[in-house]
Parts: structure tokens; C-alpha cells; sequence
């Protein structure tokens, strides 16, 4: 299995619905802003998990090639 390609592609796709959310929540689409506390919750959640997804693969790529 071929984590880099894939594990990048899947931390995009989290962050993008994420900052999806972000935006639906703070009703920046409608020409508004309005400041949600879950909205901020969903951003920095997915600016996390992103950078967490991208991190471990980066780590388990490390760790096997010592191997």
C-alpha cells in the first residue's frame, strides 16, 4: 500500500471540509459573518487532523524505511 499518496490526498480532503463547514457555519456564503463557536471548533479541528494525518505517515514512512 502506497501511504504517499493516498494519507496527502485524505488530509486535503479532511481540511477542505472542515474549512467547508467553517464557512457554512459562520454564513460567510450568504455575505454575513457571524461568529459561530462550533464553526471555530470545526476549523481548528480540521486544520489538526489534517496536519496529524500528514505528520503520522510522514513517521510510519520514517520508521519503516529504518527498518
Amino acid at each position: 500500500m502506497n501511504l504517499r499518496k493516498i494519507v496527502p490526498v485524505a488530509a486535503v480532503v479532511v481540511f477542505v471540509i472542515c474549512v467547508y463547514v467553517f464557512c457554512l457555519g459562520n454564513k460567510i456564503f450568504d455575505g454575513k459573518f457571524e461568529n459561530d463557536p462550533f464553526s471555530w471548533y470545526f476549523l481548528a479541528k480540521g486544520i489538526f487532523c489534517g496536519l496529524s494525518l500528514y505528520l503520522s505517515c510522514l513517521v510510519l514512512e520514517t520508521l519503516q524505511n529504518r527498518k
